[in-house]
C-alpha cells in the first residue's frame, strides 16, 4: 500500500486513550451506542476465553506449519 495517493490530513489525528476502573491503561474493551466498557488485562472479564481462543489459533498455526 502506498501513501502517494492518500489525501493530506488537515488536522492531527485524535488520540483516544482509555483507562480501566483501576486506573491502568485499558486496551481491551468495546464501545457501542449504549455503553463503553474498557479493561486492563488484569481485569478483563473474558480472559479465559481469550486464552483458549489464542491457544486454538496457535495450535492451528502449529499444525499448519508442520
Amino acid at each position: 500500500m502506498s501513501d502517494i495517493h492518500r489525501k493530506v490530513l488537515q488536522h492531527a489525528p485524535k488520540l483516544v486513550a482509555r483507562k480501566c476502573h483501576c486506573g491502568d491503561w485499558a486496551g481491551f474493551g468495546f464501545c457501542n451506542e449504549d455503553r463503553q466498557e474498557w479493561w486492563c488485562w488484569k481485569h478483563y472479564p473474558y480472559k479465559t476465553s481469550a486464552r483458549l481462543e489464542a491457544a486454538e489459533i496457535a495450535a492451528k498455526l502449529g499444525n499448519h506449519a508442520a
